[in-house]
């Protein structure tokens, strides 16, 4: 089903994840028509109903590409893997898949108006004596992840003279649909609080997307990149207060050695068999002492500030697993 909008069409890949499906839904809000990108396997529970074009394929898969980015006006690029059971997973769709979609832009679409690329602060790497992460930090990535989202980045700004590009580096995000940190509220549910890692930053999901949609409205230069995020920063210790305060639940706290976790993510992955499970290096990424970020840049260009604080955004979050029965 298509709808006619004077605001222009946009490609979303990955548009039934956890940020893809909330941004399909942001775009929809604002009078754009969608495409989505998605493969004849996946799950498309988050987008039934909605009146956008399905088009079928995988950024892995340069042929159905060509399709996909014809007579669009922009391309919102948030498909990618952040768990892989081979490493070299992470290059072959984080850094081939982006690829693979750039150049079907050049030979389909040179006219877009904009691709936005949605990337990580794994890219850029931990601050450094704990000092705020700045868009211009130099980039030192820790984990094959974070490796595979920076060489992204540097095939999108290969092609910021051909057409206009952003990229968007998003901190955490959390919110519903999200089962990468539902596990999380599931332990203190159940009374126990793991406290690793340091300190990060965080974005609720309709904040980020929000964030995304600002980068087809705004004037700005091809190649920009923005760091997206909640102006504060936050541990565990502060997030499963408010948890504990919404549940109505006290927990016991548990600090978890690095070593340990290592340890369980390599007896989930030899437990997973061929599944894909958090990679042991991404433990690397959990542990890191501080993610902290600055988005003044993204305030002062795009206009972006988060509109949801964490307790909000938790709420909202908690009420949605609940509803779900995931909580």
């Amino acid at each position: 089903h298509k709808i006619i909008s004077a605001m222009g069409k946009v490609l979303v890949t990955g548009a039934n994840g956890f940020i893809g499906s909330h941004l399909v839904e942001a775009l929809l809000n604002e009078g754009y028509q969608v495409r989505a990108l998605v493969r004849k396997t996946s799950n498309l529970n988050w987008l039934a109903g909605l009146p956008i074009e399905f088009v079928y394929g995988s950024i892995t898969d340069f042929d159905t590409l060509l399709p996909a980015v014809t007579d669009v006006n922009f391309i919102c690029h948030t498909a990618g893997i952040t768990k892989a059971k081979n490493p070299d997973e992470y290059g072959l769709v984080n850094y081939g898949g982006t690829e693979n979609l750039l150049k079907a832009c050049v030979i389909k679409n040179p006219q877009l108006k904009r691709f936005v690329h949605i990337s990580s602060l794994a890219a850029v790497g931990p601050a450094e004596n704990s000092q705020i992460i700045t868009e211009e930090k130099s980039c030192f990535p820790i984990s094959n992840y974070g490796i595979s989202k920076l060489q992204a980045e540097s095939a999108v700004l290969a092609y910021k003279d051909k057409f206009p590009v952003v990229i968007l580096r998003l901190s955490a995000i959390y919110g519903p649909r999200d089962k990468e940190t539902l596990t999380y509220f599931q332990f203190l549910k159940k009374g126990i609080r793991p406290i690793f890692g340091g300190s990060f930053s965080l974005c609720y999901v309709k904040d980020a997307v929000r964030a995304i949609v600002l980068c087809l409205q705004k004037e700005i230069a091809s190649g920009s990149i923005y760091h997206i995020a909640d102006p504060q920063c936050y541990t565990y210790d502060a997030i499963a207060e408010i948890v504990e305060s919404l549940l109505n639940k006290k927990t016991v706290r548990i600090k978890i050695p690095n070593i340990v976790l290592l340890t369980y993510t390599q007896i989930l992955n030899k437990l997973a068999k061929n599944k894909s499970v958090i990679s042991s290096d991404r433990i690397n990424d959990l542990t890191a002492k501080c993610w902290a970020c600055d988005c003044q840049k993204a305030e002062k260009e795009l206009g972006f500030t988060t509109k949801y604080s964490l307790r909000d955004g938790l709420w909202e979050t908690i009420q949605w697993y609940q509803n779900q029965g995931w909580l």
